[in-house]
């Protein structure tokens, strides 16, 4: 008998049809033969499929319908942009979309409404980013679909069709993949144009949801979720840039706060609580008054924004003053959290992946901001990372060795938690890009850790800790190119910093820290040779192999 050979990998069309698949690319046999689009999605283990499948299975609650209207009375698009988002959704990429990237970014609608308006011209923007997004998670990925979205772009721009608020949540997410298809600049600009034209809608406004929401509560919570995805975003871009304050930071936000996640996919919304609610969540007990993960992020968020609005200072007493806004703002914010949302854990064994980013975020500017002040001290080559913050002032220094110590202690201690959220099960490619710099930063921190401060078996189990953030990033990286950059980057200050052979227990006493405004390096990470593979640890196994044998030889 001859033997039957099984391909490792099937099609997404022959799963679909639980065909058997050869496997062949760019295109299996069954696909040639029916002339049909082949798609080869990455592995579905990394997601929740039944999960997905039975949520897309369930009946479409009531107020799907009142949806209808909305769409329908927004102006028609041009055959241009008809005849390019027709032609562009792909349910394979919509799958992909909401596997790997709405639970991160959740402001349109879910996918169980939206399927039953994809062909609607309304949507027809929308639909061609989502489909453009969900092909960054495909092995297939379309430069067709980008063009169709710039080309709509374009008629945005030129005033060939009206705006409508599908348009300004399209731009808003198009910018997001952008930015991390490394153009940061680009992925910016796109973000300042939609804030703008969110704003000529009056997106920011309490009023726009109920005026546009066409009374459906679904239609509503989207537009309420868009506004606060734009702040979200704007405070990420501005944390991995290092710029504050916000672009939106003087922009009067009215917009009610978000429900939770189970609520919205269910379509079970309830009334909408507000910011002066949130604002008073202390004086109320936890069954009184609950707020959802999402709004949780919002809150941090503007704790946060409030705290750093002076922006960058060498000022020491200014800096020290937002340091410690900022710990009280971080500090009552965890506090008052319900002990549900600190578990991160959801009722279905799930993790939480709203409240996963804001306690990443919290622990991230928690490392940012007292990191300057600790003995963590400042490597030139730490200047080939974009995600890396200039070198603070000499100013900033603090002549108090215990004040110095302290905030040494608080940045470990962030380091350490943030460690522990990567081992959580989480789904690491449905996390947000954004987390990339985040977890930059930190092990950047935590390699002049090693250097300075650490020894004996905290210095060898800080090894392990850095191979974990390590290999997240490489896993964030294989979806997005500016992840593969930071990947390489970070690498290369690894290197630097761990193979230097003169170490020592404490920070030199004359430690120089570069000036921010001196230029440290001249230096292109593009140009080194990229391996993902490569050991970044590797370099330093000898000096923890014979750490390791001195405290055998000492115990």
């Amino acid at each position: 008998m001859k033997p039957v050979y099984r391909s490792s990998v099937a099609c997404a069309a022959c799963r679909y049809k639980h065909h058997r698949c050869d496997g062949q690319k760019p295109a299996c046999s069954r696909c040639i033969a029916s002339a049909r689009e082949c798609i080869y999605p990455l592995s579905r283990r990394r997601g929740k499929q039944r999960e997905r499948q039975a949520r897309l299975a369930s009946p479409v609650m009531d107020s799907e319908s009142s949806i209808r209207p909305a769409l329908q009375a927004a102006p028609n698009a041009t055959d241009t942009v008809s005849t390019c988002c027709n032609e562009s959704i792909n349910p394979i990429l919509l799958d992909l979309y909401y596997e790997f990237f709405h639970a991160a970014h959740p402001c349109i609608i879910p996918r169980v409404y939206l399927d039953k308006h994809l062909t609607e011209d309304a949507l027809r923007l929308l639909a061609s980013v989502i489909c453009y997004i969900g092909s960054l998670f495909s092995e297939s990925i379309s430069d067709e679909l980008q063009k169709n979205v710039e080309v709509a772009l374009m008629e945005i721009r030129t005033g060939s069709r009206t705006v409508t608020g599908f348009d300004v949540q399209a731009m808003l997410l198009y910018s997001i993949a952008v930015y991390w298809c490394n153009e940061a600049e680009h992925g910016t600009a796109l973000l300042d144009e939609a804030i703008q034209l969110g704003l000529g809608l009056g997106m920011n406004r309490k009023e726009f949801a109920v005026l546009h929401g066409q009374n459906s509560p679904v239609l509503e919570e989207s537009w309420r979720r868009t506004w606060w995805l734009f702040y979200v975003t704007d405070a990420h871009i501005a944390g991995s840039t290092h710029t504050f304050p916000f672009r939106t930071s003087n922009i009067d936000i009215t917009v009610d706060l978000p429900c939770e996640e189970q609520e919205y996919h269910s379509g079970n919304i309830p009334p909408a609580k507000s910011i002066e609610d949130y604002d008073n969540r202390e004086f109320f007990a936890d069954d009184e008054l609950l707020f959802s993960s999402y709004a949780e992020l919002i809150g941090l968020t503007r704790g946060i924004e409030h705290a750093l609005l002076p922006g960058s200072t060498a000022d020491a007493q200014l800096y020290k003053s937002m340091c410690a806004n900022a710990d009280t703002s971080v500090r009552a914010w965890h506090a008052l959290l319900p002990t549900s949302k600190r578990r991160l854990i959801c009722s279905d064994g799930s993790v939480d992946e709203v409240m996963f980013k804001a306690l990443f975020i919290m622990h991230t500017y928690t490392v940012e901001i007292h990191r300057p002040l600790s003995t963590l001290a400042y490597s030139p080559i730490e200047a080939v990372s974009r995600c890396a913050p200039l070198a603070p002032s000499e100013h900033l220094q603090c002549s108090d060795k215990a004040a110095s110590e302290l905030h040494t202690v608080k940045c470990l201690s962030a380091v350490e938690n943030l460690d522990h959220l990567l081992t959580l099960p989480t789904n690491l490619n449905a996390h947000s890009p954004f987390l990339i710099c985040m977890i930059a930063n930190v092990t950047i921190a935590h390699l002049s850790a090693c250097r300075y401060i650490l020894q004996g078996e905290k210095l060898v189990t800080s090894r392990e800790k850095i191979r974990l953030t390590m290999g997240t990033l490489k896993r964030l990286s294989e979806h997005w190119i500016l992840g593969k950059r930071t990947y390489r980057e970070i690498g290369i200050i690894a290197r630097e910093i761990l193979s230097l052979t003169a170490r020592s227990a404490t920070v030199p006493a004359n430690t120089n820290f570069p000036q921010p405004d001196e230029p440290l390096m001249n230096f292109d990470s593009s140009e080194i040779p990229f391996d993902l593979n490569f050991d970044f640890c590797a370099p330093s196994d000898d000096q923890f192999s014979n750490l390791m044998e001195t405290i055998q030889a000492s115990s």
